[in-house]
């Protein structure tokens, strides 16, 4: 009896044991958990070192695609330009790349709006076999019900363009952008008809436009960062990655007429305005600035 008794205890006391154990390891885990948590909502800083030259945005282009095989942005889009935003790794972003050929969407299935955590794109979280890697400018065909009837469109030609606009002189460079154009056939009918319509087609989407520059650090790395206000007056903020090629340098226009850019042609392409340093410096909060220090005032 004593024996079977001893035997009891000892049991209880390493259950004891081994659930205290446990509740520490779970305390130590969610210790870490939680520190995790806040070093992935790292705020960026901007970046005020002078650099050491320049580079014009299609060099900073072909040397991506030359070195990499593509060049990756990430865009936030920003509704109302007037309430201060905190450029941190919480934030969802878009991502797109650009292989010199053609301009590629990567959707997050996971996501509502199909968009991603900037912080699990810089740690390397993301499982990109799961995304909807969709492309721009590349032949496709699509149905759809459209005001009571069918409508599908048939691309018989389509590419990605890169453009550059002007100062009125149609000297200075103001902002270049990437787009898709396509030209091809749509086709339509009525509901419950069999005869399709047919209407020659030509279309041009905005990708990717290259507004204000600065650098900003996230997490130790470097970003180039390119801000323009688009024709629905949203804010576009695009994030790329910097390269050993571009780190130190800043961002500056190509001039009308360099190799394998022309002048844009498009007219509401010309629309597009790279929003005011001041405007920016307004919208987007960084750590220790005043007015990151004034809105804390407010809390």
């Amino acid at each position: 009896m004593k024996k079977a008794i001893s035997v009891l205890m000892i049991a209880a006391c390493m259950l004891c044991m081994a659930t205290a154990c446990e509740k520490k390891d779970k305390k130590e885990n969610d210790t870490s958990a939680a520190q995790a948590t806040e070093t992935d909502c790292t705020a960026a800083e901007r970046v005020t070192t002078e650099p050491e030259g320049e580079i014009t945005i299609s060099e900073m282009i072909d040397q991506r695609i030359k070195e990499e095989g593509k060049i990756t942005l990430y865009r936030m889009r920003i509704a109302e330009s007037n309430s201060p935003v905190e450029i941190t790794e919480d934030l969802k972003v878009k991502i797109i790349s650009y292989d010199g050929d053609k301009l590629t969407g990567y959707k997050n299935p996971d996501d509502f709006l199909m968009e991603t955590r900037l912080g699990d794109i810089i740690h390397n979280k993301v499982d990109y076999s799961t995304y909807n890697i969709g492309t721009y400018g590349g032949n496709w065909k699509r149905h759809r019900y459209v005001s009571g009837g069918d409508e599908k469109y048939v691309e018989e030609e389509g590419y990605v363009q890169r453009e550059i606009t002007t100062d009125d002189s149609g000297n200075n460079a103001q902002l270049e952008t990437l787009y898709s154009y396509s030209k091809g056939t749509l086709y339509s009918r009525d509901a419950g008809s069999k005869e399709w319509n047919q209407t020659e087609k030509e279309d041009s989407l905005d990708i990717v436009s290259f507004g204000t520059f600065e650098r900003i650090k996230l997490d130790g790395k470097t970003y180039m960062t390119f801000c323009v206000r688009n024709n629905l007056d949203l804010i576009e903020y695009d994030i790329i990655p910097d390269n050993k090629y571009t780190e130190n340098k800043t961002v500056v226009y190509d001039t009308p007429g360099t190799e394998k850019t022309t002048v844009n042609t498009v007219d509401y392409l010309k629309e597009y305005q790279a929003v005011p340093q001041e405007e920016l410096e307004q919208m987007i909060v960084f750590p220790g600035s005043e007015k990151e220090e004034s809105s804390q005032a407010a809390d």
